[in-house]
């Protein structure tokens, strides 16, 4: 059982009322608990997760410097957000420090924590995280209100979207989320890493395959985010290594980003890398460089490098956004043992054997299509391309969650390279989907946790699942929504029956186009504005202009590889010819040589480069023709849209 003194310190630390859940465990297996153990002991308020967390940390802190814990802990303060200002890398310089590494890990001497033991908790195969950032002094200035509610003790996430009638009276309809874990923006960097990654450390001790990625619009705190997560994994991570059982072991970092169809190497000067596959079905990235680690502050150097690389580029929507999807990637290594007598001359050592790897992956911003028609042709075809790829990495997750036989991870270069983190026993994966509490974004916010709500909706251990999985809640939101349909006050019909559609196709359809899909209450608010002869036919020619939009960009990525392959094989081609016509004058210069055989062959050889040439124009042309529909459709719905 306990002692006396961590007795005391939950006293001090205002747990008294938990004292009777912790009788039974000893100093060291408290000392111990992870922050994912502590709702199993009856801890669920995030107030008091975090009341437990610097309780542990100080009493292990103490214990280590002194041998005795103190007998009034001391109590930090939690770290606070900063003012993001709507842009995802725009830090504050007096923000201070974003995380703390654990006192374990900086106090010199102490002993390393025990090893990871198969009987520890295993966190899921999916888990799914929403973070809520703070509004700044900015947007509150301009009339910005904060519309987003997160009830932590019930992980739920409520956004108030203000609505207007058929009658232009303004009223508020409320779209309640429920997740695994819901972070208001009171929580420091230390407790989402806690909550997010500081489980999946254990799992790659134990062979497994772990990514964590951040989803969510340009300014919604995903890089803030994400950009202490590695650092602090790696911190545990060295501590973990410190074991005699894991000497052996050594930390491998790479970095690179996927930038539309192409992959670039971000601690190598932007090589452009290949992706293939080898004999065993294993996607490999050609090239890509790694760098061997032994310390916290060397993963913080790569970190900065590969952030000065990172391609960025204005949107409508932000000015600084990103416009690549950023992998950062932790792979263990265990140096294969050597044989006795050693190798021999001029024999390559055996590579080492990869026991573990963990994936940062920090997305590309998301813009709904409505914010990208006044861009360039190059900004919203890299908006197309970020949907596609997005779209692709969900259908891996569900297909992970699922245990199903096949994972469509060929669906874009994103889902290739994370492959052996969506399959085995072993993959774990964390989403952390931020969310902007303005009202100006509400759009994008419920876009933002509609998307994480399908991730997580297959998710085998739910048995009371949500309907339809668009506006989850409880179920007396679901019985508000069935009272609406009622003639009444509300103008605007809702059937619940309809939360039931689950059609995948629908569900594509969002992913693709988040613009043009909205939840079913609205989308029926606007069937029954239509009947009533609110909504015009202007909205309608809109709609269906911006369809057509989204299925001409489709086609345009499609051709733009099929005709830079074409092309690529074009030049092989020439280069086969361009050899033939050299042998040719070598021939023609012999004494003896007939002329007439020269003026066949190169009469030959020269309809051969026609024949490409036409065909080359022929895809030229009719790309060039796509990319100028392409441009009238996109300046007639932003005309529309003004």
């Amino acid at each position: 059982m306990v002692s006396a003194i961590v007795v005391r310190g939950l006293e001090d630390a205002g747990l008294k009322r938990f004292i009777p859940a912790f009788a039974a465990i000893s100093d060291q297996a408290f000392l111990g608990l992870m922050m994912s153990d502590y709702p199993s002991h009856g801890v669920v308020d995030l107030e008091d997760k975090q009341k437990l967390f610097r309780l542990i940390k100080s009493i292990s802190a103490a214990s280590k410097a002194s041998g005795e814990a103190p007998s009034h802990p001391a109590v930090e303060k939690p770290n606070a957000l900063i003012d993001l200002d709507e842009n995802d890398g725009d830090l504050l310089a007096d923000a201070g420090v974003a995380f703390q590494l654990s006192p374990l890990s900086n106090q010199k001497g102490a002993a390393p924590p025990a090893a990871p033991t198969n009987n520890q908790d295993d966190p899921p195969k999916i888990r799914v995280v929403v973070r809520k950032r703070p509004i700044s002094k900015k947007e509150r200035e301009r009339g910005d209100e904060d519309v987003v509610d997160v009830l932590t003790k019930s992980s739920t996430v409520v956004v108030n979207e203000e609505k207007v009638k058929v009658d232009l009276t303004k009223y508020v309809e409320k779209h309640a989320f429920k997740f695994d874990e819901a972070l208001d923006e009171q929580v420091s960097n230390e407790a989402v890493y806690q909550l997010t990654v500081g489980p999946l450390v254990r799992t790659l001790f134990r062979s497994g395959r772990a990514s964590c990625f951040a989803y969510g619009q340009t300014g919604s705190g995903k890089t803030y985010t994400m950009s202490p997560l590695p650092i602090r994994a790696s911190a545990d991570i060295f501590t973990y290594m410190a074991q005699q059982q894991y000497r052996d072991i050594s930390l491998c970092v790479s970095c690179f980003e996927i930038y539309g169809n192409k992959v670039f190497d971000l601690l190598n000067q932007r090589k452009k890398l290949n992706i293939l596959e080898d004999g065993k079905r294993k996607v490999v990235v050609v090239g890509l460089k790694e760098f061997t680690v032994d310390d916290v502050e060397g993963v913080k150097a790569l970190i900065e490098e590969s952030s000065k690389q990172r391609s960025t580029g204005s949107t409508a929507a932000n000015s600084d956004s990103s416009r690549s999807h950023s992998i950062m990637q932790f792979a263990l290594k265990r140096a294969a043992p050597v044989a006795p007598g050693g190798f021999r001359r001029g024999e390559e050592p055996p590579e080492p054997k990869v026991v573990g790897k963990i994936s940062f992956i920090d997305l590309a911003g998301s813009e709904r299509g409505a914010d990208t028609f006044d861009n360039n042709r190059q900004t919203r075809l890299e908006g197309a391309e970020i949907n596609k790829s997005l779209l692709a990495l969900k259908e891996c997750i569900r297909a992970l969650d699922s245990d199903a036989r096949h994972v469509p991870f060929r669906g874009s270069k994103l889902t290739a390279v994370l492959r052996d983190s969506f399959v085995g026993d072993q993959a774990r994966t964390v989403m952390i989907a931020n969310i902007s509490p303005c009202s100006t974004s509400v759009e994008h916010t419920l876009n933002t946790l509609r998307y994480a709500d399908r991730v997580k909706e297959l998710r085998k251990d739910k048995a009371d699942r949500t309907p339809g999985g668009v506006t989850p809640g409880d179920e007396a939101y679901y019985a508000a929504v069935a009272r609406a349909a009622v003639p009444g006050p509300e103008p605007m019909e809702r059937d619940k029956d309809r939360f039931d559609h689950r059609d995948r196709d629908r569900d594509r359809e969002r992913d693709r186009g988040p613009d043009r899909f909205v939840s079913p209450p609205r989308q029926q608010g606007f069937r029954m504005a239509s009947a009533a002869g609110a909504v015009s036919d202007t909205d309608g020619a809109a709609a269906a202009l911006a369809e057509r939009h989204d299925e001409l960009m489709d086609s345009i990525l499609l051709e733009e590889e099929n005709l830079v392959a074409f092309h690529r094989a074009k030049l092989e081609e020439d280069m086969e010819t361009m050899r033939q016509e050299m042998a040719l004058l070598q021939e023609v210069d012999k004494p003896g040589s007939e002329i007439d055989h020269y003026v066949e062959q190169m009469t030959a050889l020269l309809n051969i480069k026609r024949q490409g040439i036409q065909e080359l124009q022929a895809k030229l042309d009719a790309f060039k023709a796509k990319l100028r529909e392409e441009e009238a459709l996109s300046r007639t719905v932003h005309k529309i849209r003004a």
